[in-house]
């Protein structure tokens, strides 16, 4: 068997880091590329070598075979790992990167071909027994010769793709030419391939998938399985490891056919089989993803097997050296997709710079970020994914939800608080859930987000406020210099959002007394590190971020953020009016909520618009979002044109009524 000396990474942000960390532990060097803008990304400065990919499109950079195989040659690198997304399943590409004498980290190019499109794969695994969900495939013309083989309501997805791009859910007949459009235009910019794949739509089933490693040898093994039924538009937001929702009986299935269909193919490296998993212990393949996936890293932590190191050994030739009945679970692991996107406006994907990163003890955290990054449009809104284990699913939920409080993204907007209200529901914990309970049960989970009055955590914002501000521990040499002459104050007035509170604060020799109303209130044993403020008030501990921004101080607790100001805070000085943190809003302007590139104008100049009416698309972070016109108007000035790149808060359009 030959070992690698280096491997090139064709991919970005966390698989990159996840592969080089492996890749290190094994004594294998390791060569990143980059796009521009991910020149900050960990990935970049963690492995051995990093190279530019020049230009701006994804074709340019991460999707362009020839510059990678390129590099590869050039560094002296055995191998090319694909990770996820991009080129990892694309067969022409493992032919290439074989052909340029590499081995390439994942399925033969004839694996990957057989089980990448569609319908070719579910020819195959009928054949083999396994029961699947018919369909129709083609372009939209295609399809739509064929539309009277169809009963609504429809799923159309991208043949040769996954991660919930290109997929909707068609219900009417007059709906379907449309979705067809947009899907096949997702699906030739994300994975080169306009060919679309429409099955029958099943809905309240579970998505359970089963996690295999094969040798290209002759064995084959399966590492337990997943539920990932908490998903919306497709796209998995929490998953878990083992399933405790289907019966023994159910699993043994699911497990005989998916080692059915891995022995087929002799399949080589690790790979997922996906299945539809009904009420009633019915199954129906998926699809069977010939790359590491997003979620492995909670069967790694249940099976205590590095995934990524045995596609390494295997893309090198190494046989499997463990048994079937070697592999059993530890405890449940829950895994978390921490994502910029603001729930409160429609998961719009949020932009900005990490000006801070805290993040829990005792958890696993696989993230491209550090202090200073600044997301790109371009890529997928998936920040990080946060990994906890439990030694039972109960525990793993409380250690889940603790974890997710303590975990701090410093000025960016992420769905940490959305998640949170998924793992407090009744139906999660009881597991009472299904692929479309999340979509189902929106309105409740954002709606739950905003807290009323009556549960603002007042005291906690005030106190961490006044550490912030007034009370720094003594270890700070220049606090008398920073804080100045308020610090011999003791009537403190502090807004918290839009209400305002008088608070007196009593020096003792341990301890701050806050006296607020008739409430005194005892404050002691508080540090300061980095963004993080922990203190003990009224014997409770507490933990807190707090990070300045233009107008104000933004504090961040239990997932929440709150904007506080004071009056006696310099910055603050002039800002501290009602008002303050209100935006006019006016109708006769259009402008950017979210930062991405301009796919579509559908007016110009002159056009009269009734309310509500489509005027652009704009693509953002693999997402296409409809900008609507805010009112009866006519269009004044465009400002911009399709292919531009616009960024939030953007000027886009002109309107008159």
């Amino acid at each position: 068997m030959r070992r690698f000396h280096k491997i090139l990474i064709a991919n970005r942000a966390e698989i990159a880091v996840r592969v080089i960390r492996t890749a290190k532990e094994l004594g294998i060097k390791t060569v990143a590329v980059y796009a521009a803008d991910d020149a900050n990304s960990l990935h970049v400065s963690e492995a051995d070598e990093a190279f530019l990919l020049p230009g701006n499109q994804l074709c340019e950079t991460y999707l362009n075979q020839d510059k990678l195989i390129q590099i590869a040659n050039e560094t002296g690198a055995n191998a090319i790992h694909p990770g996820y997304g991009f080129l990892s399943e694309n067969a022409s590409f493992a032919e290439r990167v074989e052909k340029a004498g590499l081995s390439f980290v994942g399925a033969t190019p004839h694996q990957i071909r057989l089980m990448g499109e569609k319908t070719q794969a579910i020819e195959f695994v009928k054949k083999l027994g396994v029961s699947v969900i018919s369909g129709l495939q083609g372009t939209v013309d295609e399809i739509l010769t064929q539309r009277n083989k169809l009963e609504f309501p429809v799923l159309v997805k991208a043949s040769g793709g996954g991660g919930g791009k290109g997929m909707e859910v068609v219900h009417k007949p007059e709906q379907f030419a449309a979705v067809l459009e947009q899907a096949q235009r997702q699906a030739q910019q994300y994975f080169g391939n306009d060919e679309l794949f429409v099955e029958k739509y099943l809905p309240e089933v579970r998505h359970i998938e089963v996690q295999v490693l094969g040798d290209g040898k002759g064995k084959a093994i399966h590492l337990l399985e997943r539920e990932c039924s908490i998903q919306r538009r497709y796209q998995k937001l929490i998953e878990e490891a083992p399933s405790t929702s289907i019966s023994s009986e159910t699993r043994a299935k699911l497990f005989e056919a998916a080692l059915k269909i891995a022995y087929a193919i002799n399949y080589r490296g690790a790979g997922t089989i996906e299945f539809l998993v009904d009420d009633q212990g019915g199954f129906y393949f998926l699809e069977m993803n010939t790359r590491i996936q997003v979620e492995h890293p909670v069967t790694e932590v249940i099976t205590g097997v590095d995934l990524v190191e045995w596609q390494l050994k295997i893309a090198a030739g190494e046989e499997l050296t463990f048994e079937q009945s070697d592999i059993s679970a530890n405890g449940h692991a829950i895994e978390l997709r921490i994502c910029a996107e603001d729930p409160s406006n429609n998961f719009r994907p949020t932009s900005g710079t990490l000006r801070g990163l805290c993040i829990p003890e005792n958890v696993r955290w696989d993230s491209f970020l550090q202090t200073g990054n600044h997301l790109s449009p371009n890529y997928d809104s998936l920040l990080g994914k946060l990994i906890i284990h439990g030694n039972s699913r109960q525990l793993a939920i409380e250690k889940t939800s603790g974890a997710l409080e303590q975990l701090y993204l410093g000025g960016i907007i992420t769905n940490q608080e959305f998640l949170n209200q998924i793992l407090r529901t009744t139906d999660f914990i009881e597991n009472k859930i299904h692929t479309r309970w999340a979509e189902g049960n929106l309105p409740e989970l954002v709606s739950s987000i905003v807290e009323d009055d009556s549960q603002l955590p007042a005291i906690e914002l005030l106190a961490a406020f006044l550490l912030h501000h007034f009370y720094r521990p003594e270890t700070d040499a220049d606090v008398w210099r920073r804080t100045g002459y308020w610090r011999l104050l003791q009537l403190f007035n502090i807004k918290i959002e839009e209400e305002s509170y008088r608070i007196k604060v009593v020096k003792k020799t341990s301890e701050l007394q806050l006296i607020w109303g008739e409430t005194t209130c005892k404050l002691n044993h508080y540090q300061i590190i980095g963004p993080k403020i922990c203190f003990r008030i009224n014997d409770v501990d507490i933990a807190i971020f707090i990070s300045e921004e233009k107008e104000f101080t933004l504090v961040h607790y239990r997932n929440r953020k709150y904007r506080l100001q004071s009056n006696q805070v310099l910055n603050q000085v002039q800002l501290n009016k009602s008002g303050a943190f209100s935006s006019e809003v006016k109708i006769d302007k259009v402008v950017a909520d979210l930062f991405g590139k301009v796919i579509d104008v559908f007016v110009k100049p002159g056009d009269q618009l009734h309310k509500g009416q489509n005027m652009l698309v704009i693509e953002s972070m693999k997402s296409e979002f409809t900008i609507q016109s805010p009112s009866d108007a006519v269009v004044k000035n465009i400002h911009i044109a399709k292919g531009n790149i616009v960024q939030d808060k953007e000027l886009l359009v002109d309107l008159e009524s």
